[in-house]
């Protein structure tokens, strides 16, 4: 496909180069813009745009910089050259001519040197605890631009389907709020931009219109390095999001597309079928994965094509950009499962070989721990598959945690599914990496799924902080925001974000001013998350320990994390009523230990023959000595 269309390539060129020798030669766009010395691989692929660019032949002359191929395709407007910087390249700016006739335009490339700064990049683990917020219902820190001239959508926070104004500037300016509430880590939905008519609801940030540039209402992609190294000055670390199955049909690219095969055809497939285990299934039907793999996710979301080559490459080269651009320490892959699997392995394994302390989780929203853990590298699939990918998104262990605290107990159902679901951990090559959550921005929140039950909430916050894995929280979980249903319900604004708002509930102060007006437990809650996710900072045994866990009886559940140097355990009655527990049932944890600290209760006592635990209860348990 590739060869038959340079040939075709070559003879829209030599034709355009005889008609338009006159015309001036426009670049309208360089992207990579840069690149680096010091790379594994070698080569960097430009693509450069421009009316009828193709009519122009490049050449560079540069120490250490060869131009080793030129592609040319359908679209005239396009041409891919293919820099080779070979090791012993200078940072400098290259020149690359683009000849036409008699006439030459001279496009400057710039070839910086890699960083070596050791807070950079530096991924992510089961040490940290992630706060997921969405920039454009976090926090207004630059209500000037909330409206910018030529672009599409404005502002409107009366329409939860709508843009509200959030902003960098409103990260950077809570992130002491961030790193207070115990946060080791940040990840937000994607910046980059996002120029969609108001009808798309693109605020959420997954319809790219620009991959290379972040979304001048969020603020500038020099503020958004200033947004990183301010949470890497304070010990926290950043998590990128990324789409590389679609973009917004708004997209420059796609309003004039370099070739045929650049996006799966809207008509020919439809929208996706959401099945994504069809890309597993020994029995799947080609119509079904089809349908799964080049549907488009929705009508505004241009479904990529990833089997061509130069899309390929233009996808990898722009996560390797932002990587050192930016010093970012890990990337969430959203829609991991629906792009073609071979090129999201060769996408992983690329990114890691170049930032070999990275990390990576997969948005895998399967239905089950087998389909989930087909994701993860090492897995010994029937097929052979080698996905590279080191983490990810746990979804059988949230459907578990909340059908268990809402369900009816019995053999199998109410608090036992926690115990089920992770019996199953044999399947993954690494748990322990594994993303876990009470919820996030595509589910109802925590605790509205609990009822507005506080103790419920609390068994779920309390699991997912010390159980295996790595936890990732949704902001406003602290302060007992609602929603549900509509995605805009679920992604309601922070409170005290806005200039104008009447409760500021990054305050003290405000926390109880919200609590006063909800009824709810929000101070308490906000010091329980905190006192928690703090005193997991420096839990090794809670980060890397073992966890031996007991059969629930009585919906009540009981494990241990452990190692040579600490024991905790976490008792969860997930049970309307109170419980008394035989403690020889342990003694295998126990012995050696006399008397406990409950971290959620912050009280001490002796250890006795029997435990008693209140009707839906958490108890963390630093066991000791006395």
């Amino acid at each position: 496909m590739l060869r038959k269309t340079l040939l075709l390539s070559l003879l829209s060129f030599l034709l355009l180069a005889a008609v338009l020798p006159a015309q001036p030669i426009t670049i309208d766009r360089v992207e990579p813009d840069n690149w680096w010395t010091g790379f594994n691989e070698q080569d960097v692929q430009l693509l450069v745009y421009g009316e009828n660019i193709q009519s122009a032949r490049a050449s560079v002359d540069y120490p250490g910089v060869t131009l080793e191929r030129t592609t040319l395709v359908k679209n005239p407007n396009y041409q891919f050259l293919t820099l080779r910087i070979h090791e012993e390249a200078e940072p400098g700016t290259v020149q690359i001519n683009f000849t036409r006739g008699n006439h030459t335009t001279t496009h400057d490339y710039e070839i910086r040197e890699r960083s070596n700064s050791p807070n950079r990049n530096q991924g992510f683990d089961s040490s940290d605890v992630i706060y997921l917020l969405m920039p454009d219902r976090f926090a207004n820190g630059n209500p000037d631009i909330d409206e910018i001239p030529g672009m599409l959508e404005g502002v409107d926070r009366s329409n939860p389907d709508a843009r509200h104004g959030g902003d960098i500037r409103g990260i950077i300016n809570n992130l002491d709020y961030i790193k207070d509430l115990g946060m080791t880590a940040v990840w937000f939905t994607p910046i980059l931009e996002n120029d969609m008519p108001p009808e798309y609801g693109a605020y959420h940030g997954y319809a790219a219109t620009d991959m290379y540039r972040v979304d001048r209402r969020f603020g500038t992609n020099e503020e958004y390095l200033e947004l990183i190294d301010k949470a890497h000055g304070m010990g926290m670390k950043v998590i990128m999001d990324m789409i590389h199955n679609h973009v917004g049909t708004h997209h420059w690219f796609i309003k004039d597309l370099p070739t045929d095969d650049w996006v799966h055809p809207l008509e020919v497939y439809g929208t996706t079928n959401f099945r994504t285990s069809t890309v597993m299934d020994p029995y799947a039907s080609e119509y079904d994965f089809n349908s799964t793999v080049k549907g488009w996710f929705v009508v505004d979301m241009p479904d990529l094509d990833q089997r061509n080559e130069l899309v390929a490459t233009y996808l990898i080269q722009n996560t390797l950009w932002w990587i050192e651009y930016s010093g970012i320490d890990g990337i969430r892959m959203d829609t991991h499962p629906y792009p073609y699997k071979e090129y999201m392995a060769e996408w992983a394994r690329r990114v890691l070989d170049e930032f070999p302390d990275f990390n990576i989780v997969g948005e895998a929203w399967m239905p089950n721990t087998p389909t989930t853990a087909y994701w993860q590298t090492g897995f010994p699939s029937f097929d052979g598959y080698e996905s590279y990918l080191p983490s990810v998104t746990d979804f059988p262990l949230y459907g578990s945690l909340i059908a268990g605290l809402n369900e009816q107990p019995g053999w199998d159902t109410g608090i036992s599914r926690l115990y089920f679901t992770l019996s199953q951990d044999f399947l993954f090559p690494d748990a322990n990496l594994n993303v876990i959550f009470p919820g996030n921005h595509d589910l109802d929140r925590i605790f509205t799924v609990m009822g507005e039950d506080y103790d419920k909430y609390k068994l779920a916050l309390s699991f997912i902080l010390t159980t295996r894995g790595i936890p990732q929280l949704y902001y406003g979980d602290e302060i007992l925001m609602t929603g549900g249903g509509p995605d805009g319900l679920k992604r309601k604004d922070f409170p005290g974000g806005w200039a104008g708002d009447q409760i500021n509930a990054f305050t003290h102060e405000g926390r109880i001013q919200l609590g006063e007006e909800t009824g709810f437990p929000v101070l308490e809650a906000h010091d329980f998350l905190k006192r928690v996710s703090i005193w997991r900072q420096d839990k090794d045994v809670i980060h890397n320990g073992k966890l031996t866990h007991f059969i629930p009886v009585d919906n009540v559940y009981v494990y241990f994390r452990h190692n040579e140097e600490e024991t905790i355990m976490v008792v969860l009655n997930g049970q309307n009523e109170p419980r008394s527990l035989d403690m020889s049932r342990f003694s295998e944890l126990l012995d050696g230990y006399n008397s406990a600290h409950d971290v959620v209760g912050s009280h001490s006592f002796r250890l006795g023959d029997q435990l008693e635990v209140a009707p839906r209860q958490a108890m963390i348990l630093e066991l000791g000595v006395e």
